[in-house]
């Protein structure tokens, strides 16, 4: 079984894991926005806002809704940059790894900068500039900062995989 082969496989993963995360939070800032939205007309309607304990419910679901889905999305992105180094970690590497190794984390800081900008133009709509405020930690991550933080992330791996060359490496 080739193993050099296994940890080259995984590296695609890690990009689209990156997509993904940056395309759950375009989705989450108008899902979110929508969701205040219905809870305000929920909270208007005379049927549901016959007793105050609905209306309470409404806004405890309110009030954390989006605090969680930040930090899903954090938690999310923070096991994908997390991979790169999972992957130095626990991989036996060609020389010629390490140049694909390379490469790859430049394709990923170019995607991850087109991604920031994406998700920079979310949050300068005008109707989800509000919404896209209350994520707090997505937009430290995702914001400009985020192509280096790929870098930064990249680096620490390559560091990982050249600390192990000539060494023996676990059984993955």
């Amino acid at each position: 079984m080739n193993k050099n082969a296994q940890s080259i496989q995984f590296l695609p993963y890690l990009l689209i894991g990156v997509v993904l995360v940056v395309g759950m939070y375009i989705f989450a800032v108008p899902v979110m926005h929508m969701g205040d939205e219905i809870f305000d007309e929920m909270k208007d309607n005379e049927i549901i806002n016959a007793t105050n304990k609905s209306v309470d419910n409404i806004e405890k679901v309110q009030v954390v809704m989006t605090g969680w889905t930040d930090q899903l999305i954090f938690f999310l992105l923070g096991a994908v940059l997390l991979g790169f180094i999972a992957i130095a970690m626990f991989s036996d590497f060609h020389p010629i790894f390490l140049g694909v190794f390379v490469l790859f984390i430049i394709l990923m800081a170019i995607v991850g900068g087109i991604l920031s900008n994406v998700t920079d133009e979310v949050g300068d709509t005008s109707i989800l500039s509000n919404k896209s405020d209350e994520f707090t930690m997505s937009n430290q991550v995702l914001g400009s900062s985020f192509p280096i933080l790929i870098v930064v992330f990249g680096a620490v791996a390559v560091i990982v995989l050249l600390a192990k060359k000539g060494r023996v490496t676990s059984p993955i």
